[in-house]
């Protein structure tokens, strides 16, 4: 990768400008998030034994604060412009770029595994969404890799932070790498619709928290992500992608709303029994000494129950025959050999 100095002109100084306070809105808005729900993720994560989901919960929002860190340092390192400075911009840009599409992996795992989960484990709904990924992934590393084979990238000597334009022969490699995002976004919010409409009677209030944080999600991203198509078709050098690092932000702040909503107490209160169509959360083909049998139940959570939300995005969660598991308040919900045995709820 080459690139091609430019000259500090006014108009290019707006640009810079509009790239520092974008910078500075999306990683307020990052910290701001994180402390306004410290108090729910205690609470709803903190308490409980790890799954496969709350890992992923961890790994974005804290892979999301502190992997930001070097993003921060590539807009205000303060440092006269030397070789030893350009060589280690040309690292925090590289870094900036393989951080984006590393958390945008994860929360697309994150979205995977929820639809997945919401749809009973279906195979061929697993099939489907692993193609579009994989689809998206691949755009997404020609995009990256391709990009950095161009020879006029404008840069720029400065004393505070590092700044490399996107040149126009970047520009479609981006665009396209975005437009894959845009594609498995759509793809996700269709199948949570289609499942949500076409559900038996039954778990109102979780498929109603499903679909409305399915399509703020939906919404949300799709407006960001279009805006920065739009920014690498019509902007400038040292605009275009002006917002990556907010949607980056943006997407990785609603993935932990959603899990942190999943996890509402108030969801037990809002369905009252959970019927069938989400007894996923204590639903598990078990298989002992060579006779299998299936085991489902409608258990009657308290109010506090936590853990909801591990049976709609862990696809393997699942309750041990026989095992008494803790749900809060001194509650206990207590699962027998399933030979037509009922499902009992009593006190410690």
């Amino acid at each position: 990768m080459s690139s091609t100095g430019s000259t500090l002109t006014t108009a290019t100084q707006h640009q810079l400008n509009a790239n520092y306070y974008f910078s500075l809105v999306s990683l307020t808005l990052l910290f701001y998030d994180y402390f306004l729900t410290l108090g729910w993720e205690v609470s709803r994560y903190w308490r409980l034994h790890l799954t496969a989901p709350s890992i992923l919960f961890f790994v974005n929002r804290y892979g999301m604060l502190f992997g930001s860190i070097p993003v921060v340092l590539e807009s205000v390192w303060t440092a006269e412009s030397t070789p030893r400075k350009l060589a280690v911009c040309k690292v925090l840009q590289s870094y900036h770029q393989y951080f984006t599409v590393v958390t945008q992996i994860i929360i697309g795992v994150m979205l995977i595994l929820r639809t997945y989960a919401l749809y009973e484990r279906n195979r061929r709904v697993l099939a489907l969404m692993i193609l579009v990924s994989s689809g998206v992934i691949g755009v997404g590393a020609w995009a990256v890799l391709s990009e950095r084979k161009a020879s006029d990238i404008p840069t720029l000597n400065l004393y505070i932070g590092c700044s490399t334009g996107v040149s126009s022969s970047q520009t479609i490699h981006l665009a396209s790498a975005w437009i894959g995002m845009a594609a498995f976004d759509c793809t996700i919010f269709m199948l949570t619709l289609y499942r949500t409409l076409t559900r038996k009677a039954g778990g109102g209030g979780l498929f109603a928290v499903l679909l409305r944080d399915g399509s703020i999600y939906f919404g949300v991203m799709l407006l960001a992500t279009i805006a920065n198509i739009l920014t690498f078709i019509l902007g400038e050098s040292f605009t275009r992608g002006l917002p990556t690092t907010f949607t980056n932000v943006i997407s990785s702040i609603m993935i932990s709303r959603l899990m942190l909503n999943l996890r509402d107490p108030a969801l037990a209160s809002m369905s009252g029994r959970l019927t069938d169509s989400i007894a996923m959360t204590t639903t598990r083909t078990h298989t002992r000494t060579g006779s299998g049998g299936v085991f489902s139940s409608v258990a009657y959570l308290s109010r506090s129950a936590p853990g909801l939300a591990d049976g709609v995005l862990d696809p393997d969660a699942g309750v041990d025959v026989g095992d008494e598991h803790n749900y809060g308040r001194g509650r206990r919900l207590s699962l027998p050999v399933p030979d037509g045995d009922d499902v009992e709820r009593g006190r410690n």
